[in-house]
């Protein structure tokens, strides 16, 4: 088994071409900025956790999520209808970590939340999801994507290790205020997200991704991402029929005022050129004592070109995904 955090309490930066199978935290010997040893029961509970699954075809885009802060558990899931421009959402905060549920092995392990208005899991690609509107099931192909594996340096002691997914291959349905919607593949392709670490007590990211199927049949998918896991190396990078294509440093244009309207996502190296639509958008302010969140997730769609490394140009043109703006501090 290949563990993240090596016998001396440290970690070896940057990309991962061979599985991560335990991200074993609580094993990371954490410091203050001075050098002082900070007591394993504190540093387990200044880890930050999280896992969104994010399913898009032609008549839905899916998300869903776990998060564990330590102090707080929380999970979403929402469908937005691209028919109807309805967004179906259902939601949950409990204090303590009670409900979510991450194990550290982001290849096997299982991730939930259970509440009595929602219940989500994720667990060796199978996927289930469950509130009062709407119903999700549905097996993920994970042996046919090809993960991105990063761990960079966040703040000056902390890091942030995430694995990123996609596009994944999926067969299931949803059950959705009483019609019932297949989610086959090729139609419908699944992307993941799976972050564990020690991040800044305030941080922000915005974020883009998709997992799509092009109309000459080839699979894309798309993971770009400033303001965490920058330091010396990128999680950027898009995949055409699993080939992976890495990218560099990304930037973000778009009005704070109004998220709404159309984004720009470009990249240094020239390999990335997309706008991006809104559809519909799903969002949550928090203020609660020393924590604060500004988080909205939006769906919609992308056009604009993607150059592979080889120099082939891929066109993209109305194609579903995410972007995403958040703030935190926690």
């Amino acid at each position: 088994m290949k563990r993240l955090v090596d016998d001396t309490g440290s970690i070896t930066f940057g990309l991962y071409e061979d599985r991560i199978d335990e991200v074993n935290y609580k094993d990371y010997r954490l410091e203050t900025p001075m050098g002082l040893p900070v007591p394993r029961a504190m540093s387990s509970a200044l880890a930050k956790q999280f896992h969104f699954l994010g399913i898009i075809g032609p008549e839905l885009i899916i998300g869903m999520a776990v998060i564990d802060l330590g102090y707080l558990g929380s999970g979403f899931a929402y469908i937005h209808d691209r028919r109807t421009g309805r967004m179906t959402e259902a939601r949950k905060i409990q204090k303590g970590g009670r409900g979510a549920v991450i194990d550290p092995y982001p290849e096997t392990g299982k991730s939930a939340f259970s509440s009595s208005s929602l219940s989500i899991e994720m667990e060796r690609g199978r996927i289930s999801a469950r509130a009062d509107d709407f119903e999700i099931s549905a097996e993920l192909a994970l042996d046919q994507a090809k993960p991105l594996r990063i761990c960079t340096r966040t703040g000056y002691r902390g890091w942030t290790y995430t694995q990123k997914t996609t596009p994944v291959p999926l067969t299931g349905s949803v059950s959705l205020h009483g019609e019932k919607i297949d989610l086959t593949s090729p139609s419908y392709m699944a992307l993941t997200d799976w972050t564990c670490g020690f991040l800044r007590r305030e941080t922000f990211w915005n974020w883009a991704s998709t997992a799509s199927t092009l109309p000459d049949g080839k699979t894309l998918g798309l993971n770009l991402s400033c303001g965490v896991n920058e330091t010396s190396f990128t999680e950027n990078a898009f995949w055409v029929d699993s080939a992976r294509t890495k990218i560099d440093t990304v930037d973000f244009v778009f009005d704070r005022r109004d998220l709404m309207r159309v984004w720009r996502i470009t990249s240094q190296d020239g390999k990335v050129n997309l706008t991006f639509h809104p559809e519909g958008r799903r969002e949550e302010k928090m203020t609660a004592m020393l924590i604060s969140s500004r988080f909205s997730q939006i769906v919609g769609v992308f056009d604009g070109t993607l150059h592979q490394d080889d120099g082939e140009r891929i066109i993209v043109k109305n194609c579903p995904g995410f972007v995403e703006d958040h703030y935190a501090k926690w």
